[in-house]
C-alpha cells in the first residue's frame, strides 16, 4: 500500500469534513430541527454546544493520544464514532436531550480526528506543508456548505433526519478509504513522544485568542440561516443556499492563501489577525436586516471571518512539526471552547435582546481575539521556536 501526497491530502479533507459535518448540520436544519423538538432558540444553542464542549474537553489528551498510538489508527477509530452517532441522531433521538448527547460524542470524534490529522499531515514530511493544512481547513467550510445544501435538497423535501443518514454513509466510506488508502506512518511511545517547541504560554495564548475568533465563527455557523429567514425575510431554502454561497466562498479564499502560505515570509499568526478583523466587519453588516446587505455581509464574513485556520493551524503545526497533535491539542481547547459558546450565547443574545445586539456582540469577539491572536504571534516564530529548549 502506497500513499502519494496528493492522496493523502485528499484523504484528510474527506475525513475532515465527515467529523465535523454532524455538528454543522446542526446550524443549517436549525429551522426544521428546532421545531421538531419544540425548544427555544436559546436551548437549541445547546444542540451546537454539546458537538464542541465534547470536543474541548477531550481535545489536548486526544491530542496526546495521537502521538503514541499514531494517527491512522485514531482517525479510523474517530470516523467510527462519527458514522455511530449520526445513525443514533437518525434512529433514535425522539428528544432533544439524546440529540444533545448524541453531538457529544461526535465532538468528541471531531477533536480527536482534527489533531490525528495533523500529526498525519506532519509526519508525511510534504513539500507543500501550508497548501495540505490550507486544503484540510477547507474541510470546515465544506462541511457547512453541505449542511447549506441539505437544507433544500433534504430538509425540507424528506426531513431533516435524513441528512444525518447521509452523514453516516459518508463517515462510513471515508474510515474505509483510510483504512486502504493510507499508509500507517508508525506511532510514537510514550517514552519517545515528543514535547511542543513553542513555550505553554505561548500556546495557552494563542489558544484564547483563537477562542475568540472560533466563538464568532460557531455563532455564524449556527445563526445564519435563522438570521436570514427570521430577521431579512428569506425563505428557508434561498436562506440554506446562502450558507452555502458563503460557505464556497470560503473554501476557495482557504485554497488561494493556501497556495501562498510556503513561499510567504509574513507571519501566518498575523494574517490571521487581520482577515479576522475584516470579518468582524461582515458580522456587524449582519445586523441589518435588508436581504442584499445580509448577502455581501454573508460573502465578507466567511471569506474572512473563516480564513483564520488556515494561518492558524499552518503556524502551529510549522512551528511543533514532530509534536503537531500536542501541540494543536491545546490551542484547539480553545478553539472548541469558543464554538461551543457561541452557538449558546448567541442563541441566549437572540431571545433577549435580538439579532441586531447578537451580531453587533459577535462582531467585537472576533476584533478582541483577533488581538490577542498577534500578540501571540512571535512564540510561533519559526526560528525562535526552533531555537527553544524543549521542555524536560
Amino acid at each position: 500500500m502506497e500513499t502519494s501526497g496528493s492522496q493523502l491530502i485528499r484523504v484528510a479533507m474527506f475525513a475532515t469534513i465527515m467529523t465535523v459535518l454532524p455538528g454543522f448540520l446542526v446550524g443549517a436544519l436549525s429551522v426544521q430541527a428546532r421545531a421538531d423538538f419544540g425548544v427555544s432558540k436559546a436551548t437549541y444553542g445547546w444542540g451546537l454546544g454539546s458537538f464542541f464542549l465534547a470536543a474541548t474537553l477531550g481535545s489536548a489528551v486526544l491530542g496526546t493520544t495521537a502521538q503514541r498510538v499514531g494517527p491512522r489508527r485514531q482517525v479510523i477509530a474517530a470516523l467510527v464514532v462519527s458514522l455511530t452517532t449520526s445513525i443514533a441522531v437518525a434512529a433514535l433521538a425522539s428528544s432533544f436531550l439524546m440529540f444533545a448527547l448524541a453531538l457529544a460524542v461526535a465532538g468528541l470524534a471531531n477533536s480527536a480526528n482534527q489533531s490525528a490529522i495533523n500529526l498525519l499531515l506532519s509526519q508525511a514530511k510534504l513539500p507543500r506543508l501550508g497548501l495540505a493544512i490550507a486544503l484540510k481547513q477547507s474541510g470546515m467550510p465544506a462541511a457547512s456548505l453541505l449542511g447549506g445544501l441539505a437544507v433544500p435538497a433534504i430538509a425540507v423535501t424528506v426531513g431533516w433526519r435524513w441528512a444525518y443518514v447521509l452523514c453516516a454513509v459518508g463517515a462510513a466510506c471515508a474510515a474505509a478509504l483510510v483504512a486502504s488508502r493510507v499508509e500507517p506512518i508508525g506511532s510514537v511511545t510514550k517514552a519517545k513522544s515528543p514535547q511542543p517547541l513553542t513555550p505553554r504560554a505561548g500556546l495557552v495564548q494563542a489558544s484564547a485568542g483563537f477562542g475568540c475568533m472560533a466563538y464568532a465563527a460557531g455563532a455564524l455557523n449556527a445563526w445564519l440561516v435563522s438570521s436570514a429567514h427570521d430577521h431579512s425575510g428569506i425563505s428557508e431554502g434561498r436562506a440554506g443556499l446562502l450558507l452555502s454561497l458563503g460557505a464556497a466562498f470560503g473554501v476557495g479564499i482557504r485554497l488561494f492563501f493556501g497556495t501562498r502560505l510556503d513561499t510567504s515570509t509574513a507571519s501566518p499568526l498575523r494574517a490571521a489577525a487581520v482577515l479576522s478583523s475584516l470579518g468582524g466587519v461582515g458580522l456587524a453588516l449582519l445586523s441589518f436586516s435588508s436581504p442584499i446587505t445580509t448577502l455581501i455581509s454573508t460573502v465578507l464574513a466567511f471569506g474572512c471571518g473563516w480564513i483564520w485556520p488556515v494561518f492558524t493551524n499552518f503556524g502551529v503545526v510549522r512551528a511543533n512539526r514532530e509534536a503537531a497533535a500536542a501541540a494543536s491539542g491545546v490551542t484547539q481547547t480553545g478553539v472548541y471552547l469558543g464554538v461551543f459558546l457561541g452557538p449558546l450565547l448567541s442563541g441566549w443574545l437572540i431571545e433577549s435582546f435580538g439579532y441586531n445586539a447578537m451580531w453587533l456582540l459577535t462582531a467585537g469577539v472576533m476584533v478582541v481575539g483577533a488581538a490577542i491572536t498577534a500578540g501571540a504571534a512571535p512564540a510561533f516564530d519559526v526560528r525562535q521556536t526552533r531555537a527553544a529548549p524543549s521542555p524536560g
